[in-house]
């Protein structure tokens, strides 16, 4: 995982300009160069309020998706994570580790007490990837976005942190060899 910057702005298009990425996320489309400069314009004003962790997540010096800590309320101690990837690099294991290195980012420097997610239904792969790292589900939001042809539901996942497993100091992390 590592901070985007200006050099991303193609990768990111390309990543978040594909319908196939977006389609289960409350975010429209990046059509345009200008779409994708104001994308980014918000993550770094997102991180200097401290309301939004937005990182890339690198193979080979290519940016192949996104692991974000979001809606932070420090008051309540709680944020949203939300993440994307690219197609040709889904079923390695690159976003499970992601969503591992943010929460251990979320429950330890942050001390966040709750990791909350918000999941299409019909996100398959996003719900096992929560539930494997130990999301327990809460609750469905009936009708909640409006899309194309009406309106789709949403399941709430929420993790505390006394439900969490942290790694062991053995285990390694993202970036170390």
């Amino acid at each position: 995982m590592r901070w985007l910057k200006p050099a991303d702005l193609p990768a990111l298009q390309r990543l978040f300009g594909n319908p196939e990425v977006v389609r289960f996320m409350a975010l429209s489309q990046l059509e345009t160069r200008a779409d994708t400069e104001q994308f980014l314009e918000s993550i770094v004003e997102g991180f200097l309020e401290g309301s939004l962790y937005q990182w890339g997540l690198d193979v080979e010096g290519q940016l192949v998706g996104t692991c974000t800590l979001a809606a932070i309320d420090r008051a309540n101690g709680h944020g949203e994570i939300g993440f994307a990837l690219a197609r040709a690099y889904r079923g390695q294991g690159i976003m499970a580790r992601a969503v591992r290195a943010l929460l251990e980012f979320a429950f330890g420097p942050l001390g966040m007490h709750r990791v909350e997610a918000d999941v299409d239904p019909r996100n398959t792969a996003s719900i096992r990837l929560l539930e494997r790292q130990g999301f327990t589900r809460e609750g469905l939001l009936r009708e909640r976005y409006r899309e194309e042809g009406g309106f789709q539901d949403a399941l709430i996942y929420g993790l505390l942190r006394r439900d969490w497993m942290p790694l062991s100091p053995r285990a390694g992390r993202i970036g170390e060899g």
